[in-house]
């Protein structure tokens, strides 16, 4: 499995599979939106209604308030925000979703707008670029009564090695380190929750993030960018993005 990025769409460009044209570029821009989930308040009328029906309705299933609500203020911002990269209104952009779940932007076609959400507690992290897929984790970092056991199930040994090499008071935020580097990958690549975390390695220091090797490829995994994001206290984030270059700005939502 490589971490080369699967083109994506520019004029004049071969089609991907989503029928636009594809690139591939450089140094690309990201920006990564901290978003605050409110679970008192919803958000106003207005800005339910430019949710999707199908949202909409899928908001009504939630249990509580506060889960209704902190969902409704990640999925009204994040159509904002895409909105706001594609100059449409938030209620015409439509959604599609890859074979294993992965959401994009099927409408306005053809846009090149890549994007991955993840929430956590009170927090959402929205990433939003061009040119290649992008994968965002952000957790909140609680206690973890069997670190080891989680640890030892989910990574790989090397990553196991790195994390208990730490000081214990030291291991719960590299197990977070670790955790969100690592699905931020695996959303990057869009295979869903079916791919095994041990396939692969990532860095767990906190100033080098990188994906180590893939399947035993270290050349391959040089191919992908990983960045750590500032989630704010209680928080860990992590971006991935399948070129090797990229430049990152992070913004809270609203913007000011």
């Amino acid at each position: 499995m490589s971490c080369a990025a699967e083109g994506r769409p520019v004029h004049g460009a071969p089609l991907d599979e989503r029928g636009a044209p594809s690139h591939s570029s450089g140094a690309d821009s990201v920006t990564v939106w901290r978003i605050a989930l409110d679970p008192a308040r919803p958000p106003d009328a207005a800005a339910v209604a430019e949710l999707s029906e199908e949202e909409r309705t899928r908001a009504l299933r939630f249990a509580t308030d506060a889960l209704r609500n902190r969902w409704l203020h990640g999925h009204v911002a994040t159509r904002r925000i895409l909105a706001r990269a594609l100059g449409v209104a938030p209620r015409e952009i439509v959604y599609g979703a890859e074979a294993a779940g992965k959401p994009f932007v099927a409408a306005p076609a053809g846009s090149g707008i890549e994007f991955s959400f993840s929430d956590s507690g009170d927090l959402a992290l929205l990433a939003v670029g061009r040119g290649g897929a992008l994968g965002v984790d952000v957790e909140s970092r609680q206690p973890l009564s069997d670190l080891a056991g989680v640890a030892t199930r989910f990574f790989a040994a090397e990553e196991c090695d790195a994390l208990f090499a730490l000081p214990e008071a030291a291991r719960d935020a590299g197990f977070y380190r670790l955790w969100t580097r690592k699905e931020s990958y695996i959303k990057a690549l869009g295979t869903g929750l079916g791919h095994a975390l041990a396939t692969f390695v990532v860095t767990i220091a906190v100033d080098d993030a990188r994906v180590v090797s893939v399947g035993g490829d270290r050349a391959a995994a040089a191919q992908c960018a990983v960045r750590s994001i500032d989630a704010g206290v209680g928080y860990e984030g992590a971006l991935v993005a399948l070129r090797p270059d990229i430049a990152i700005t992070v913004s809270d939502w609203p913007a000011s």
